[in-house]
């Protein structure tokens, strides 16, 4: 950068003096000119006398060679200055390139698309005022849609699914497909350049990972306790995280439940980008999750999760919610993925930096504890040990279950 700094400094001195230069040439050359007066042949260049010999091939030509001689000294000298500033350029002209995206993908965040109108300043989440049809396109209610956080967006979704979601939108909700691919009005530019600037605004692992923490915290202090005992446990074992996360230590059954639930259900945290129920549940986006009636229900975009644990093992189930789903991949009871389906535990962007994707480390949304717990909670949908709304419940053992290495706790 100081290389760079340098050569346009340079670059700028000798614009200056060449100006400088063309200014004074110019000044006395209008000073040095006769007077109009007088018969042509007296006026005109070609009539007077020209220079002699002595003077042409005496000082004339000294200071032309001089002056030949004072360019190339100037561009052997420059070229070399130019040629070691260059990488120093292209650096700053990329670091420039890069800020010139974000802030665009500003401009478009808050004024273009306006997404800040329901994902609030920085992508903190917000509400946007949504009307409610049924599958027959008849009204059924104005409601105020929870939209979520999206300052954790790329932990949970890889570029290419937050792209497929800015292109297509959301269908039943209120993301509209904002990209020309999905008959929207922005350029594919134009989503790169929102992409970018959600790249600006996404947490520190460390700050995002404490969010959730203290969220149970402030439900459950105590469940909260024995969760963060369960991940010491699991840190003790694998310092370096060589234990596979699937294998790792877990809570009892009921706290698993309890937690599970919290993680499950929550809308209030980040404005429910933690939260399953948004997507698996009808009416959770609105405040009306799991409430009894048809007509309300509409406004899912996600499968039932009840039944769950007869369609896959759970190793099976616990990998899909770490990892996510790949788009085609045949997964479960031969479910087809859908670019929809984030993964919480693991980011999917890690390791992609190569292709100029951000590295903000393997780390995901939640520890494995509160994905065991999640999974615990959806495989007893179906049952009276699942409580589903409001959040609540009991834990059961203060104890945790210590994993068998190698295969998924029971």
């Amino acid at each position: 950068m100081l290389l760079a700094t340098t050569q346009r400094a340079i670059g700028f001195v000798v614009l200056a003096a060449v100006v400088v230069g063309f200014i004074i040439w110019l000044f006395v050359n209008l000073r040095s000119g006769r007077d109009e007066v007088g018969a042509e042949i007296e006026l005109a260049a070609n009539r007077r006398p020209g220079t002699p010999d002595e003077e042409l091939e005496g000082k004339r030509l000294n200071v032309a060679l001089f002056s030949a001689l004072g360019l190339l000294a100037v561009i052997a000298v420059g070229l070399p200055l130019y040629w070691l500033g260059e990488p120093g350029r292209q650096e700053g002209a990329v670091e420039t390139f890069d800020e010139t995206f974000v802030r665009r993908g500003l401009e478009l965040y808050e004024n273009g698309a306006q997404c800040v109108n329901c994902h609030g300043g920085a992508g903190v989440g917000g509400l946007a005022n949504y009307v409610i049809n049924d599958q027959s396109g008849s009204f059924v209610a104005q409601v105020n849609w929870i939209a979520p956080a999206l300052n954790n967006v790329l932990y949970r979704y890889d570029e290419e699914q937050v792209r497929y979601i800015l292109n297509y939108g959301r269908p039943g909700s209120p993301m509209a497909a904002w990209g020309a691919e999905g008959g929207g009005p922005l350029t594919t530019q134009q989503i790169d350049e929102i992409i970018d600037y959600l790249w600006s605004v996404q947490l520190p692992v460390e700050e995002m990972r404490l969010t959730v923490d203290d969220f149970v915290k402030s439900i459950d202090s105590d469940l909260y306790e024995r969760m963060m005992a369960v991940r010491k446990s699991n840190a003790d074992v694998a310092p370096n995280g060589d234990v596979e996360p699937v294998d790792a230590n877990r809570l009892s059954r009921g706290d698993e439940l309890k937690l599970g639930e919290i993680l499950f259900n929550n809308q209030e945290l980040a404005a429910g980008s933690y939260s399953c129920a948004r997507c698996h549940v009808a009416g959770a986006n609105y405040g009306k999750a799991w409430e009894p009636f048809e007509r309300l229900q509409y406004g899912a975009f996600g499968p039932s999760l009840v039944g769950v644990e007869k369609e896959a093992t759970e190793q099976q189930h616990f990998d899909l919610i770490w990892k996510g789903m790949d788009s085609g991949k045949i997964y479960f009871s031969r479910k087809q993925g859908n670019p929809q389906m984030p993964g919480f535990g693991v980011n999917r962007n890690t390791g992609r930096a190569e292709e100029g994707v951000p590295d903000l480390g393997k780390e995901g949304q939640l520890a494995p504890e509160q994905v065991w717990a999640i999974v615990t909670y959806e495989r007893n949908l179906s049952n009276n040990s699942t409580v589903k709304s409001p959040i609540a419940g009991t834990a059961e053992s203060p104890t945790f279950i210590t994993a068998n290495r190698g295969t998924a706790g029971e």
